[in-house]
């Protein structure tokens, strides 16, 4: 599974951000600062997507 697939289904589990980074951390073998840019990145395409949908309606 994808980092940010993994990502996006802990979150759809209602899993706190720092429960999901502590997961990554053991998942993937990640430091806290690595897993942290992967939780930004998964925000920042969350984001985007928005406001894509806001342009769209």
């Amino acid at each position: 599974m994808d980092v940010l697939d993994f990502i996006h289904d802990k979150f759809s589990q209602d899993c706190a951000i720092g429960t999901v980074l502590h997961l990554l951390m053991a998942h993937y073998d990640l430091s806290a600062e690595e897993a942290q840019n992967k939780i930004d990145e998964y925000f920042e395409i969350v984001e985007a997507m928005d406001d894509q949908k806001k342009t769209i309606e």
